[in-house]
């Protein structure tokens, strides 16, 4: 399903919901202590128990500060737009000035012209002092033409102080919104930095049991989500081929032409359709290879890397434009079922499944359930599931 909003708006929206979420960081419960001759079963049972509190509350710190990280790098992208705007203005500018200083330049010399020459002939004198009627036409026409040229000359020079002026109110213009994104930006840093600072904080209250039964709690949850991605995956592609053939069968009843390749093209065209174009082939094999490399919040490789700046270097390196935030890369092509998923596809996560204003993260499809994606501050780029909650859809870049 497609919506309609625009890119640019729709990273507007991810902004205001981002900026109601940012201010609603959970209160967080302090990790619970072992009771006076604690059972090691019931050891094991309060542990799982606070794994999976402590998971939760640090999923929904990701979640929180990506839609902060989101914004900022879309902020980031505007600003960067306005510093290419304000230099073209610039060298309009300069072009402008030239072109000034060359029309007063041409109209100082016909001033100086008229000032130092001989006293112009008026129309009277022209007429008695003319030999023949020749003359009197060639000196009018003269004339006539002396005029015209100091009008456009004139006219010359009136043109390039206008363009100056309304250059010069587009430069001050370009100012002030760069001035705005630069004060927004630098907010944002702050908000990231106190949330990344919050998250840590609540970090260092863990135990190290806590710790390690929280990092156990979350593989365990990557495997079942494996498991059951892997499940709904192929009963997708079971219900696809079922309706190919039934298709194909409806066409052999009819009795229409060419209905034997049609069959055979039904039986393989799952196949084909799980086959990447060369450019998201590229692209994939791009993304894999930066496996192991640092997420930061904000970057675009070549060494460390967000969620949506991997997956627009991943593009840019097989020849493919997508915009820089998530929000905006999903529409960045046709949006493809989860039964047409193909590697290279672009899958996208949401706090509201409704609403791609609210898309937080991005990732790269890469076949049998799984994405290779930069996660989180802390993490590196890695493979994983794309079987979770969030999961609002796909998008098959077309540059």
């Amino acid at each position: 399903m497609r919506f309609a909003h625009p890119p640019y708006r729709a990273a507007a929206g991810v902004a205001a919901c981002s900026l109601v979420v940012g201010m609603a960081w959970p209160v967080q419960a302090q990790p619970g202590q072992a009771g006076p001759g604690e059972t090691p079963a019931h050891k094991i049972v309060r542990l799982r128990g606070e794994a999976a509190r402590v998971r939760r509350t640090i999923d929904r710190m990701n979640d929180q500060v990506e839609v902060v990280i989101e914004r900022y790098d879309a902020n980031r992208e505007a600003l960067a737009r306005t510093q290419a705007a304000q230099a073209e203005t610039e060298r309009r500018t300069a072009g402008t000035e030239r072109e000034l200083a060359a029309a007063r330049s041409q109209l100082d010399q016909r001033i100086w012209a008229i000032y130092t020459g001989d006293p112009p002939v008026g129309s009277l004198a022209g007429l008695l002092g003319a030999a023949s009627l020749h003359q009197v036409l060639t000196t009018a026409k003269y004339q006539e033409g002396v005029v015209s040229a100091d009008d456009a000359a004139l006219a010359r020079v009136q043109r390039a102080k206008r363009a100056l002026d309304g250059l010069a109110a587009q430069l001050a213009a370009q100012r002030r919104a760069q001035e705005g994104l630069q004060g927004r930006l630098d907010e944002q840093r702050r908000q990231i930095a106190g949330q990344l600072a919050t998250q840590r904080a609540y970090l260092a209250r863990l135990g190290a049991a806590v710790r390690r039964a929280a990092e156990e709690q979350r593989r365990r949850q990557e495997e079942l989500r494996r498991q059951a991605i892997a499940r709904r995956m192929a009963a997708l592609r079971a219900a696809r081929l079922r309706a190919a053939r039934a298709r194909a069968a409806a066409r052999l009843r009819a009795g229409r032409a060419g209905t034997a390749r049609g069959a055979a093209a039904a039986h393989t065209g799952g196949r084909a359709a799980s086959s990447p174009t060369r450019a998201a082939g590229r692209a994939v094999a791009f993304a894999l290879a930066q496996l192991g490399k640092p997420y930061r919040w904000g970057a675009t490789g070549p060494n460390t890397y967000d969620c949506s700046g991997l997956t627009q270097a991943s593009y840019r390196h097989a020849g493919v434009a997508v915009p820089r935030v998530s929000a905006a890369q999903w529409y960045a092509g046709p949006h493809v079922s989860m039964a047409g998923l193909r590697p290279g596809d672009l899958v996208f996560f949401a706090n509201d499944l409704g609403d791609p204003r609210t898309i937080h993260h991005v990732g790269m499809y890469i076949g049998r359930g799984l994405m290779v994606e930069a996660p989180f501050t802390g993490a590196v780029v890695r493979v994983s599931s794309i079987g979770r909650s969030d999961y609002i859809g796909a998008v098959r870049p077309t540059g």
